[in-house]
């Protein structure tokens, strides 16, 4: 089983400097590629998860710890793009249009900045305790189709993430902050 997203990461980051194009780009971009990604990801892998804890769990009791991980991933990462999506990325990008800070519900950007910064903390978390209970996603002898399925998903959500926050984290967020104090 792969994840369908169309483009790929890769295919769409080659040769893109994004400390020089516009914050509404790299949202836009964000979005469209990254959020894409995401969701199609934890959209598949929790039921693949279970088919193979189902399959393997007593003989791979690790794959219990990699279905509860799974969940948590979930239980983050979809509250936390909406907020991104309906609070956080359109005040970024009302802010760049405007050229100027304007009102908000949360007083300045670094709020929610703060906030998401936490749960991207929250993320590489769960990801580091996925990659050692797989043991940095080594299959077992007997796996299965569906296994090996799950642990290239995980791997490719994992390598997706870390290029996503990076994205908000060094190049999206500063840009916010610099732009609503320098107007």
């Amino acid at each position: 089983m792969q994840i369908e997203t169309g483009t790929t990461v890769d295919d769409r980051l080659s040769g893109r400097a994004w400390e020089k194009e516009t914050l509404t780009a790299l949202v836009r971009f964000i979005l469209d590629t990254h959020h894409v990604y995401t969701r199609a990801a934890i959209a598949a892998l929790p039921p693949l998860t279970a088919k193979v804890r189902g399959r393997h769990g007593d003989v791979h009791p690790e794959t219990r710890s990699v279905d509860r991980l799974v969940q948590r991933l979930v239980e983050d990462l979809g509250p936390h793009m909406l907020k991104e999506e309906r609070i956080l990325f359109p005040y970024i990008e009302a802010l760049e249009a405007q050229a100027q800070g304007g009102d908000s519900c949360f007083g300045t950007v670094t709020n929610p900045i703060r906030v998401m910064l936490r749960e991207h903390e929250a993320v590489e978390e769960i990801l580091v305790e996925l990659r050692a209970v797989t043991a940095n996603y080594a299959l077992p002898p007997d796996a299965c189709e569906s296994f090996q399925a799950l642990y290239t998903g995980l791997e490719g959500l994992e390598a997706d993430l870390h290029r996503h926050i990076r994205l908000e984290n060094d190049i999206l967020f500063p840009g916010a902050i610099a732009l609503e104090t320098t107007g």
